[in-house]
């Protein structure tokens, strides 16, 4: 065996199966593309040698295949040796070159990869189908060149295709035909072929004979090429020989397929054979009278006698077929004999063309041409079908000039020629339009022929009605039958003649002398005095006269078809109403001038004034009466049907007047027991309708016995649709689509039909009807829920749609290779297929979208597994692979990804519902169609790609498992080799291209990843659809690790996405008016693209901070070496990543890139004036069909919008500024008071039309009626969700395709609303231009949300430091915050309070805010004064205007709370920022006094919004704020005075939300510390307030009586923190009032209440926690300790307070606790004593509890927790405190519970000391400070009482703490002031400098109480503890050396000092 062999590169070919297909695909109306046009020259050898190139079988080929490689030409073959078996076989079957035998096997197996392995018997019938595919597609390819020169025309003269085809004649393709076509009648069936195939190949053949004449036929039709005399002959012998039946076409006719194939070629012969006699010619050169030898005839005299020796040959006799070739050389003949120059041949004159003619009829020529105007072939047939019926027209009407016909009844002849003439002309728009052209001289005969049937009318009206009605056929055609009919000059009847009259031969003139009634037409007469022509003499005494009597043709058809007994005259009634029929549906005009033929002037024309007649004339009622008075027979169906679809096309063109007229005519006889739409129940009761038996019975019998092609069923399902369209709501209609779902769709495949392909028409349209009502249901109210109750509900309907649905592609396939079924069966199948997945993915839809609280029914029967003839997920499955209908496939692919998200929502409501689960091999077939779907299908069919990542997209978000299987990374392993690919889809047929089917699927996805910079600005809908699923993806990251893992192996991956996103911004947003619809709507999937790729770095950057951290846990534990390994390089890949991600962030940050980001995204897209001009041109809109309206004129405006507008009208008219222009007019007098109401909408449309062009409206009644069309948003129900492509959630458009099609604009131009379609355009340009605005404005909104998650996730962590990467710059924030204030000031400008603010406006201030808020918290602590001030102004611009709007809806609300929340943010930055800068920058005095400017034009506001619950609480907390840190009181109490509803606050405080009352508190105890605000709150009646507070808690303070300070935190935070707060109020109270009359009544209510009703509390506040048990038990749990909370210290020190302030109104004190005094004093004894022995445990043993658990409640103690020490001290409670501060843990499982308690027990180190436990020693410190002043207090009250009775009553002093508490209090003092003092030498903070005043405070207070109890008990200090207290004050006083601040407290201690211990300072020289 060689290696390589070469032969004849002309065995080789392209296929021309693609070719063709390519062909059929591109324009006719253009030239071709360049590189098909290459390819016809490529092929141009195969083009003229045809089907003569398929070789015979030779040696040298069969010993080629011997070869391993064979070139052929350019080309080069592998040969496979199982390839060459069945090669070899095939050629000695087929007797086909043995080259050519191979490459079309090896083709056949690629493309249909189960014949690989099919049997012997099947493999032959695939490869004979796939050769013949071949030879007719070369075929085809030439015949497709001719008719596309012919469409193309003389119009280009350069086209290429033209000239291609005159090259292909030029080189003798002509001759080349000939010869196939006698190859292919001579061929005999092949030996070697089994006898199964010889049915096959015998239709093949005759489809290659079809098609090679079809070639002839274009050739010679469009003069391509002459035919000869030579030429004409042979085609004359072999059309003989036929009809001799010497050629094999009788063999062949063994089907009926055949037979009509068989049938065809002759007739095209035959056609052929009278074309090339140019009768059209012989026409042109009599009409012009050309003399023959001038003329441009093909043939001479001596071809013609040659020819005519042929012809004679014919017996037509015995021929029948051959009459008409005989009678066309008849006419022939006859017109040469008459053209001029004849007379040298006296040899042509003697043939006998009469002879001809009469031998012709005798074989009934005229009959055969009817038949094959007839047959089936012409009608369906894809081939030159208008060129035939041309060459017919022309034979016709040549026959008729020639022989001058006539129509004559009583001739069958002349029947003949008019029912021929008839067929020629109906369905040929072409023909119709050159029969109407005057020009056409052609025609001329025929017009003759129509001129005298129409001088006949209405006496002979069926030929006239019949002929007319062929010739309408196109819209200019219709329209010229219109006119002619309309434009009727004369009528004509029988009259008598009367002896007086001549009548002879019938060219006389009559007059009449009086009214001559027109018979068979009541009420219509010929007036007397009228002159008529005689027409002929009908009888001895009767003529039939044309009388001069102008009458509407049209007008006397109608009034005739309303005359009840017309109906028995079934001819007239039938021909008639197809007339009527056709003319509306081809013409809009002529169907308006049919509906208003009643307000002619033909009945005033007749005299008619009979209200009846005119009323039976109305042509809508002529056709409802017509309709319900058919009979029920065949007959009577067909007029249904006709009638009908006239009613169904009328009610396009008046909706509301023909919807009225039928619904109440009640076509149908439907018997209604319960108006549905006049009860109020919901549902469709049992019973409510029923439909007479009649419909279905003219249905059953139409189907049977008629034939045409639009039958009744299609009819009424037609008007039907119609009628939903119309937005009626009606019983009858409600009965008709119920009766249409349950009868019609449920039954119809049942049926018998005459026609076949008619089922599956009915089929489409009552599916069409489903998808009509399920789209309309929204806006049908009450009618759609009821079809929505009973398509969900029927299941029988889903039966049937689940019966068409589930088909595979498996199923289809074998339809296509089997002869038993019809192909318009099977496209009606596939269609029907294709609109049931469509109606399914709908309804799938509807129901994922609702909330159902059970599985419908409807879901029920999709999810059963026992749907036949397989289940339905199973087929969509299967239908995705199937390539032959893209549209099948978009079907099933959209059906599966509602299915997904359906699945979803159900699944909680059963446990039998799940996921489909496709075995392997489905998984397989489906991972390769929809990866050559992703790979090949993205320019040719966008929205199947589109829908193909959609169905991931859902999959990835609903049902995992299905993308981990269909997207597993392991099927590139898969092998894909030639056979192995043809195993894989054994069970399958489907043709999958093989185009990288091994490539994977991510792969193709990532592919427009890496063009997404090319994407996003040519196909941002492409690229964003993939970036939806990647989205989903990175959202189920713990599913899609492996997945993710691929993706982001992708090298470049981020920067591909990053560069994306910095190239798209920089162009500048277009202005509007410069964006074509499209430009607009791929502009918004820009911004979506955008959004999409900021989401996944979100999700990325959020993915990997969680694995990071989770990682750096795993680090603690113990590992393996190999677990380490692994681990590494896991954490090497990702932080690989992810640290590229940082650094696109941290480029994006030195770039500007986030600048430009920000300032694109947060500038506002939404232009308000153009929503402002949308709903004036609404409102304009509006007023002008009012003005329709009052004239009665509803034009063609569905029911639904007519029942808006009239609504609005009936409320405008009523409204009070229409009456005030009514009174206005009428004491004017303008229109004389008549038609008011029109003169005021007429002045109201051009005050509306002067706002459009920017003249806005004075104040006064116009303006006021326009505000409120503007208001009322009549158009507001065509707004609905945008959901394509997972756009977006919530973003609503206007549905312009359903306002369009209410509107019904293209009727316009046909009726008087002609003038005002420029005002519907302004209209729907207005809301396009609004729904444009709005997608821009949501996608950047969109991608706004996203950036700002991007931000959040990369900048914060929980501690509030950069999580992730290099911090965002400070001066890059302040740009930002500078652009994004601009930006949210520029919105608030376009907003106005007066108006509805729009959610969408909403969602825009609500973003900006946002990020606004999470910039300035990223730099909070460096606030720049200017930044600050500039969100200030945007917070007080947008509480001011958000305040004012009238109804605030729920995202005005949250944009308060936004603002507020940065309010006070920004405040609190200031406070600290502006204090903590006082003393070291001099300017910081002039910021702080900018703020403050600032902050107090924010009070009123703040004011104001105090009052809305929302946000009233934020609200009083940044006052509180703004009061305590940056106003002077006399600066803020007047504003609040004035602008502060002090009372409505009050009221919050009856409140049962706990929370709220704190955050009063805090205020109220703000403005109680001056004297005007403690006014305030006394006159507000804060007293009695706070009584009723305390008494509605006081169920929750009763928990807490009996339990100590100890108790559990989590109780009593609520309610002390309210009793804590309310005691510091009154506190403030007291303190600010001092003695004034409103303090001492305070001071005299509140200390009986208190110390009495509420003592208990007091009390409560007062415990000491309980000391730890000694016992070292370790198996104590710790979880049992008690704990208190920093609040429970606060309340603790507010109730000190006040007893302190109150205590010094010593007289009322003593009175108002009389009976708790002592307890009191006993409860701060026992307080200190714990307090001071809190020293005693520092230095104890680490593994005993704290003296005090203190752990962090609230966030607050929470962010404490997480700073240093601010006091850094090793003494007293702040050695004590940290221990007792550590947060609680959170346990969440036993491993978490048993990783704590191993962490627990591994931990012996010191507690570190925190801000929070440094909090908790201060706050303990001034607890101690507070209970020594009340101690203090109380001696010097008992040494005042001393020295007014003379002597100390020891038995009454009140008890004193111990000398050892008041010491250890002491010691801890000293240890600490000398420990802070030492260690802050050079640097004292303001927090150490209170604690050390405080602490010395404390020491002075311990020694003054250590003094008083020296004194009554007559003691002296204890020697050793003057010992210790000298060296204490020694290294004191030491240490206070240098502190200036603690100067005075220096020396007032010393003082105190000298009273205990005297001489002590003086010998320790302190002195």
């Amino acid at each position: 065996m060689s290696d390589t062999s070469s032969i004849d590169a002309s065995l080789w070919w392209d296929s021309f199966t693609l070719l063709f297909t390519d062909l059929e695909n591109s324009s006719l109306s253009s030239d071709l593309p360049l590189n098909l046009v290459n390819k016809l020259k490529d092929n141009h050898a195969w083009f003229v040698d045809t089907l003569s190139r398929f070789k015979l079988p030779n040696h040298k080929s069969k010993e080629a295949l011997n070869s391993k490689k064979l070139k052929i030409g350019s080309q080069q073959l592998t040969i496979q040796p199982h390839f060459k078996d069945k090669a070899l076989q095939i050629s000695s079957c087929l007797l086909l070159d043995e080259v050519q035998s191979y490459i079309l096997v090896e083709r056949s197996i690629e493309l249909n990869s189960a014949a690989a392995d099919s049997t012997a018997s099947e493999f032959l019938h695939i490869i004979l189908i796939q050769y013949y595919k071949e030879r007719q597609c070369l075929l085809k390819c030439v015949r497709w060149i001719l008719m596309h020169a012919i469409y193309i025309g003389p119009v280009s003269e350069n086209n290429s295709v033209k000239e291609k085809a005159k090259k292909l004649f030029f080189d003798g393709l002509e001759s080349k035909l000939v010869s196939s076509l006698e190859g292919l009648l001579s061929c005999s069936y092949p030996e070697k072929m089994d006898v199964d195939l010889f049915t096959l190949w015998a239709e093949e053949t005759l489809i290659e004979d079809n098609l090679v004449l079809d070639i002839l036929f274009l050739a010679y039709y469009d003069s391509c090429c002459t035919c000869g005399s030579e030429i004409w002959k042979k085609f004359g012998s072999i059309y003989k020989g036929i009809l001799a039946g010497e050629y094999n076409l009788g063999k062949l006719e063994i089907t009926t397929e055949a037979q009509q194939f068989s049938y065809h070629v002759k007739v095209q012969l035959l056609l052929i054979l009278i074309e090339t006699l140019n009768l059209e010619n012989l026409l042109q050169m009599v009409h012009d009278e050309t003399p023959y030898r001038n003329g441009a005839s093909t043939f001479s005299f001596t071809d013609v006698q040659e020819m005519d020796a042929l012809v004679s040959t014919f017996s037509a006799s015995e021929m029948n077929e051959a009459g008409p070739l005989v009678l066309a050389w008849a006419v022939f003949l006859y017109l040469l004999s008459t053209l001029p120059g004849k007379d040298g041949n006296n040899k042509l004159m003697e043939i006998d063309h009469i002879g001809y003619v009469r031998q012709a009829f005798e074989a009934g020529s005229l009959h055969y041409c009817l038949e094959m105007l007839q047959c089936d072939i012409l009608k369906d047939y894809d081939g030159p079908v208008s060129g035939y019926r041309s060459v017919l027209r022309t034979f016709i009407s040549a026959f008729i000039a020639s022989y001058e016909i006539s129509i004559q009844p009583e001739d069958s002849n002349s029947t003949l020629i008019l029912d021929i003439i008839c067929k020629i002309y109906r369905g040929e728009e072409s023909l119709c339009i050159q029969f109407w052209d005057k020009e056409s001289f052609i025609d001329g005969p025929i017009r003759s022929l129509l001129c005298n049937l129409e001088s006949e009318f209405p006496f002979r009206t069926v030929e006239l009605v019949r002929l007319l009605s062929s010739l309408c056929e196109g819209s200019w055609p219709a329209e010229c039958v219109y006119t002619f009919l309309d434009r009727s000059v004369g009528i004509s009847s029988l009259f008598e003649i009367s002896s007086d009259l001549p009548a002879d031969d019938g060219h006389h003139i009559l007059e009449t002398r009086q009214a001559v009634q027109v018979p068979g037409i009541e009420g219509l007469f010929v007036p007397s005095g009228t002159r008529g022509r005689v027409l002929k003499v009908v009888g001895e005494k009767t003529a039939l006269v044309r009388w001069e009597h102008s009458s509407s043709g049209v007008f006397v058809l109608l009034l005739h078809l309303a005359q009840d007994m017309y109906l028995n005259n079934k001819e007239e009634v039938f021909f008639t109403l197809d007339l009527l029929s056709r003319l509306v549906s081809f013409n809009t005009g002529v169907c308006f001038a049919l509906t208003d033929i009643s307000n002619s002037l033909q009945f005033h024309a007749i005299g008619l004034t009979n209200e009846q007649i005119e009323k039976n004339v109305w042509v809508v009622q002529i056709i409802c009466n017509l309709v319900k008075n058919v009979p029920l027979n065949s007959y009577g169906a067909a007029l249904m049907s006709m009638g009908i679809k006239i009613l169904g096309i009328m009610s396009i063109c008046s909706p509301s007047i023909v919807t009225g007229v039928t619904l109440n005519a009640n076509l149908f006889d439907i018997t209604l027991q319960t108006a549905v739409f006049s009860v109020s129940s919901n549902g469709l009761s049992s019973g409510s309708w029923m439909l007479s038996g009649r419909l279905a019975r003219m249905l059953l019998i139409d189907c049977e016995q008629n034939s045409n092609d639009y039958p009744l069923a299609i009819s009424v399902l037609d008007f039907t649709i119609r009628l939903v369209e119309t937005g009626v709501e009606n019983d009858v209609l409600l009965a008709l689509i119920i009766f249409s779902f349950q009868y019609v769709l449920v039954n119809h495949e049942y049926w018998k039909y005459r026609i076949k392909h008619i089922r599956f028409k009915i089929t489409l349209k009552v599916l069409e009807l489903m998808k009509k009502c399920i789209v309309s249901m929204p806006y049908c109210g009450k009618l759609g829920e009821i079809i929505q109750n009973v398509l969900f509900s029927d299941s029988s309907i889903h039966n049937t749609l689940l019966r068409i649905a589930c088909t595979t592609a498996h199923d289809l396939e074998k339809l296509h290779v089997s002869r038993f079924f019809d192909p318009m069966e099977i496209e009606g199948l596939q269609l029907a297929i294709g609109s049931a997945l469509n109606i399914l993915s709908d309804m799938t839809a509807k129901l994922s979208k609702d909330t159902p609280s059970s599985i419908p029914v409807f879901l029920q029967a999709v999810f059963s597994c026992t749907t036949k003839p397989v289940p339905v997920v199973t087929s969509a499955i299967s239908l995705i692979s199937y390539f032959r209908d893209p549209i099948i496939q978009f079907g099933a692919v959209r059906f599966m990804s509602t299915l997904f998200a359906t699945i979803d929502c159900v699944q909680p409501f059963s446990s039998e519902t799940t996921y489909f689960a496709p075995d392997n091999q489905e998984i397989i077939n489906l991972r390769h169609s929809m990866s050559y779907i992703l790979q090949e299908k993205s320019k040719s069919n966008e929205d199947l790609f589109v829908a193909t990542v959609n169905l991931l997209t859902s999959a990835a978000h609903y049902q995992p498992s299905f993308i981990v299987a269909i997207l597993a990374p392991g099927e590139n392993n898969e092998n894909h080799s030639s056979i192995g690919d043809a195993k894989l889809q054994r069970n399958e047929t489907s043709v999958v291209p093989l185009v990288s089917r091994g490539s994977s699927l991510v792969d193709a996805l990532i592919s427009y990843i890496e063009c997404a910079d090319d994407l996003i600005k040519s196909k941002p809908r492409l690229l964003l659809c993939v970036l939806n699923f990647m989205t989903a993806l990175w959202q189920g990251a713990p599913q899609y690790a492996n997945l993710l893992e691929s993706i982001r192996s992708c090298e470049n991956f981020w920067k591909i996405l990053a560069s994306t996103i910095t190239n798209a911004p920089s162009r500048e947003t277009p202005l509007l008016e410069s964006l074509k619809e499209k430009d607009a709507l791929n502009l918004a999937y820009s911004f979506r693209c955008q959004s999409a790729i900021l989401g996944i770095m979100a999700y990325e950057l959020f993915l990997q901070k969680k694995l990071l951290h989770a990682e750096s846990l795993g680090k603690n534990k113990a590992e393996s070496k190999d677990k380490e390994q692994n681990a590494t390089k896991t954490e090497k890949s990702k932080a690989k990543d992810f640290h590229n991600l940082k650094g696109i962030w941290s480029s994006w940050f030195k770039d500007s890139v986030l600048e430009k980001l920000i300032k694109t995204y947060a500038s506002c897209g939404h232009n308000n004036d153009v929503y402002d001009g949308a709903k004036v041109a609404t409102s304009l809109f509006c007023v002008h069909v009012m003005l329709k309206l009052a004239v009665n004129d509803s034009g063609s405006l569905s029911v639904s919008l007519l029942q808006k507008i009239q609504g609005i009208f009936s409320k405008l008219t009523i409204h009070p500024a229409f009456s005030e222009l009514l009174s206005q007019y009428s004491q004017r007098g303008y229109s004389e008071g008549k038609q008011l109401n029109k003169l005021i909408l007429n002045d109201l449309y051009y005050h509306l039309q002067g706002e459009l062009e920017g003249r806005k409206i004075g104040i006064g009644p116009f303006k006021e009626l326009s505000q409120y069309l503007v208001e009322s948003n009549f158009l507001g129900s065509y707004q609905r969700h945008f959901n394509e492509d997972f756009f977006a959630k919530n973003v609503y458009l206007f549905d312009l395709t359903q306002l369009r099609a209410d509107l019904n604009l293209d009727a316009w131009g046909c009726s008087e609303w002609r003038t005002s379609k420029e005002i519907a355009e302004t209209m729907l340009r207005s809301l396009q231009d609004a729904n444009a605005v709005m997608l821009l404005s949501s996608s950047k909104l969109s991608a706004l949300k996203e950036l700002i998650a991007v931000m959040a996730v990369y900048h914060d962590d929980s501690k509030g430091r950069a999580a992730t990467g290099e911090r965002i710059p400070n001066e890059l924030i302040f740009t930002c915050i500078d652009n994004i204030c601009q930006s949210f000031l520029a919105t608030i400008e376009m907003l106005s309070p007066v108006l509805d603010v729009s959610e969408d406006m909403l969602n825009i201030l609500a973003c900006q805010i946002e990020l606004l808020l999470l910039l300035t918290r990223t730099i909070c602590k460096c606030l720049s004064v200017h930044i600050s001030l500039l969100v200030m102004k945007c917070a007080s611009s947008g509480l001011k205007l958000l305040s004012e709007l009238k109804l605030l809806p729920s995202k005005a609300n949250l944009i308060m709370k936004l603002l507020l929340t940065l309010l006070l943010l920004v405040l609190q930055s200031n406070s600290l920022n502006l204090h903590f800068n006082a003393a070291a920058d001099e300017g910081s005095g002039k910021d702080f006094s900018k703020v403050s400017n600032a902050t107090l034009g924010l009070l009123p506001i703040l004011c104001n919004c105090t009052v809305t619950s929302e946000h009233g609480m934020l609200s009083l907390s940044v006052m509180d704020l703004i009061l305590g840190s940056f106003l002077m009181p006399r600066t803020w109490l007047p504003v609040l005075q004035n602008h502060l509803q002090m009372q409505f606050v009050m009221l919050k405080l009856q409140d049962k939300n706990y929370s709220s009352i704190p955050i009063i508190m805090k205020f109220f105890l703000t403005i109680a510390r001056t004297r005007g605000g403690a006014e305030m709150l006394y006159c507000a009646g804060f007293l009695s307030s706070l009584r009723v507070l305390f008494a509605q808690s006081g169920e929750a303070f009763s928990r807490t009586s009996s339990e100590n300070l100890s108790s559990t935190c989590e109780n009593l935070e609520i309610p002390q923190d309210i009793w804590g707060l309310g005691l510091a109020v009154v506190t403030a109270m007291v303190q600010s009032l001092g003695d004034s009359s409103s303090g001492t009544a305070i001071v005299e209510s509140m200390m009986p209440y208190l110390f009495s009703e509420k003592a208990h509390l007091i009390l409560n506040s007062l415990d000491a926690p309980d000391f730890s048990s000694e016992d070292h038990d370790k198996k104590r749990p710790r979880a049992h300790r008690p704990c208190v909370s920093f609040a429970i210290l606060k309340e603790t020190e507010h109730t000190l307070m006040l007893m302190c302030e109150l205590a010094k109104h010593w007289r009322s004190w003593i009175k108002a606790i009389n009976n708790v005094d002592k307890q009191l004093r006993e409860k701060c004894i026992h307080l200190l004593a714990f307090i001071s022995r809190g020293t005693q445990r520092i230095g104890e043993s680490s593994i005993r509890s704290p003296p005090l658990l203190c752990p962090p409640t609230v966030k607050e103690d929470f962010e404490f927790c997480s700073k240093p020490s601010y006091i850094n001290s090793r003494n007293g409670w702040f050695a004590l405190s940290p221990p007792g501060c550590v947060p609680k843990p959170k346990i969440s499982s036993l491993s978490t519970a048993l990783s704590i308690y191993g962490q627990a027990a591994e931990t012996t180190g010191p507690v570190p000391k925190t801000c929070f436990s440094d909090t908790v020693a201060v706050q303990v410190y001034r607890i101690t400070f507070l209970l020594l002043k009340f101690l203090c207090l109380q001696a010097e009250g008992a040494a005042k009482k001393a020295e007014e009775v003379g002597f100390v009553d020891l038995a009454h002093f009140p008890e004193l703490p111990m000398p050892e508490i008041l010491h250890g209090l002491q010691d801890q003092a000293i240890v600490i002031i000398a420990e802070l003092c030492q260690a802050n030498k050079l640097t004292e903070s303001l927090e150490i400098k209170n604690v050390c005043n405080i602490l010395l405070q404390i020491l002075e207070m311990a020694l003054h109480l250590e003094l008083c109890v020296l004194q009554i008990c007559a003691i002296r200090p204890v020697l050793g503890r003057v010992e210790d207290f000298s060296k204490e004050a020694k290294s004191l006083f030491s240490a206070l050396e240098g502190h200036a601040f603690l100067k005075a407290s220096s020396k007032s201690l010393k003082q105190m000092i000298s009273c205990i211990y005297p001489g002590l300072l003086q010998a320790e020289s302190l002195i």
